[in-house]
């Protein structure tokens, strides 16, 4: 080989490994700088891993063993790739029961049909579009019921007269998406002539789902220069997921203990007001069966037997659920559940929830005796 030429092989080969290089490099940033170790580490350690858990085992003693098709979509990976059309099947429905221990994995996410989801039905059967990168988290995290369900269940009875073997009705748990919309999602109880927020959207650069968590760890982002919490870009206090419930969202006392608290303080608050307005509404109509409450337990409403505001471990089992709910208290109760069952509501969106509880206290208080003087509606 000539000498010349030697030297411009050598020059194509130098360009071609730093077109690789600079590819690479590329490819690194457009991931984030993580390596696939870093994000497997991130998933193993998120909720959506955990195959031991109830989410992914509930149905392990049924026959045949599988998920049925209306829990499949979230509660399974094969479930969710059938709803968004993953699999070669249509979009929108799950047609086949879903796999047992088939948590949510690199499959449900990284796909064509869900990349391309930018829409998500809520059980209310509104629609929000223009959800982008959030659409995948928003489609599980909408829940299960909605106010319309509560409204269809009530429909044409009496407000104060007992239904009859009527359950408590929920929005299921974790329902993050369906709290953050408010009224746009409609997803709980919204009474006739109030109006309610819509959509929390917190702060520019953190405004929906994919921003403030990290996808694969679910865990609050960090900040884009350096180890410490999105959240304490602008909470100087928030080191850790202790501090989040420490924010005081506005100056007001909306739960009137007389002492402007953090968010989730004030909806502790006005949750504690709700449950006493249930609990005496539902000593006052029917036969007097006082209704309870233990989010532990299911199906979490139960009969207080000795109507001392409490729920103890004996009354909590499963045949003293309470089954004696009028309209007016089923109602009350779905907004209850459907802040207690969102761990993250005063977050999410905290407006949305005290307005809820606020009008369902209101409602009950012409005949709970307790009523909204001293309390703040958002």
């Amino acid at each position: 080989m000539k000498k010349k030429s030697f030297f411009l092989l050598i020059a194509v080969f130098a360009v071609a490994l730093l077109a690789w290089v600079a590819c690479s490099t590329q490819k690194t940033i457009e991931v984030g700088a993580a390596t696939v170790q870093d994000i497997t580490a991130k998933w193993e350690g998120s909720g959506h891993a955990d195959f031991t858990s109830e989410a992914f085992n509930h149905w392990n003693e049924g026959d045949p063993a599988e998920v049925p098709a209306n829990c499949a979509k979230c509660h399974s990976t094969s479930g969710f790739r059938d709803y968004v059309g993953a699999d070669g099947s249509a979009a929108g429905s799950v047609e086949m029961a879903g796999k047992i221990q088939d948590p949510i994995n690199c499959t449900a996410c990284h796909n064509t049909a869900t990349h391309a989801l930018d829409t998500v039905k809520f059980p209310s059967g509104t629609e929000i579009t223009g959800t982008g990168s959030s659409s995948a988290c928003m489609t599980c995290h909408s829940g299960m019921g909605s106010g319309k369900s509560v409204a269809d269940a009530t429909a044409g009875k009496a407000d104060d007269e007992p239904m009859g073997d009527q359950g408590i009705l929920g929005n299921h748990y974790f329902a993050a998406a369906a709290v953050r919309s408010g009224s746009d999602g409609a997803n709980g109880y919204q009474y006739e002539g109030k109006t309610y927020v819509g959509t929390f959207t917190h702060a520019a650069g953190v405004e929906s789902c994919a921003t403030c968590h990290d996808p694969h760890s679910t865990h609050s982002r960090k900040a884009a220069d350096g180890e410490m919490s999105v959240c304490q870009t602008c909470h100087s206090t928030v080191t850790g997921f202790a501090e989040y419930k420490t924010v005081t969202m506005s100056k007001v006392d909306y739960d009137g203990d007389k002492t402007v608290e953090s968010a989730y303080d004030e909806i502790e608050g006005m949750k504690a007001i709700l449950l006493q307005a249930m609990s005496q509404y539902s000593a006052k109509v029917g036969d007097g069966t006082m209704f309870g409450f233990n989010g532990d337990a299911y199906p979490y409403a139960f009969i207080d037997t000795n109507k001392d505001g409490q729920i103890s471990a004996d009354e909590s089992a499963f045949p003293n659920a309470y089954k004696l709910f009028t309209p007016r208290l089923l109602k009350a109760a779905y907004n209850y559940m459907f802040t207690v069952k969102e761990p993250g509501a005063y977050i999410h969106n905290a407006k949305y929830v005290l307005q809820l509880m606020y009008d369902s206290i209101e409602d009950l208080s012409a005949i709970s005796g307790v009523t909204t003087a001293g309390l703040t509606r958002p």
